[in-house]
């Protein structure tokens, strides 16, 4: 997750660049600088300044910045009320499915389910939200709502390697060993990461199915 709000963020950073400077954009960059190296209270305390400062970063992203320092600290709870600040200024596609994997994180999986379907309203075509909801409901050993959103997302994002891992224990979940083996043969066909623990779940899925025959 780390990464994943870095580059968010970096990409900001970039886009900003490219327009005229504003007195506080400095400010910006200060905190980005300070949010790099790790130091993210006073990378906090930078992007709220922004907020109260003339910048080209409009409110939703700098709130979106301070949700990205908070999540980096482990503190969700703040992460999610700026994350919402920021989605009630615009909503947008990546800020929902940002906003589901926080909520994930709290354990909060029904504002995590929302969270994704309002992502998937947004844009159809995209399959990160269908696989992320997908893979909650994997979670809840809800093979039956988990399966059509993973195909779907296996659909629109055919070459992503969890998406194909997941579907292949969704499959298993459902009794379907021959498209769960041929989903499992695709996963590691696209070097899936930590395949072995799709691997195992899958073997006791058949375990079980055995035991109760």
């Amino acid at each position: 997750m780390k990464r994943f709000f870095l580059f968010a963020a970096i990409l900001y950073v970039v886009l900003a660049a490219t327009s005229c400077a504003k007195a506080g954009d400095n400010t910006v960059r200060q905190a980005m600088q300070a949010y790099g190296s790790g130091q993210y209270e006073t990378a906090l305390q930078f992007f709220t300044q922004a907020l109260d400062e003339d910048t080209n970063y409009s409110d939703e992203i700098l709130y979106t910045f301070i949700a990205n320092v908070y999540a980096n600290q482990g503190e969700y709870e703040k992460a999610i009320e700026s994350q919402k600040k920021s989605l009630e200024l615009h909503a947008d596609y990546r800020g929902y499915v940002t906003l589901g994997m926080l909520y994930h994180l709290i354990k909060d999986d029904e504002e995590s389910a929302q969270a994704y379907r309002n992502a998937i309203s947004m844009d159809e075509k995209k399959g990160e939200a269908y696989a992320s909801l997908g893979a909650l409901y994997l979670g809840q050993e809800n093979a039956k709502e988990a399966l059509p959103l993973l195909e779907k997302a296996g659909e629109l994002e055919p070459n992503i390697a969890v998406i194909q891992a997941n579907l292949a224990v969704a499959y298993a979940m459902s009794g379907d060993r021959e498209k769960s083996d041929e989903a499992l043969f695709r996963a590691r066909e696209l070097k899936c990461e930590n395949i072995e623990q799709f691997e195992d779940k899958i073997d006791e899925i058949s375990a079980q199915a055995e035991k109760s025959r």
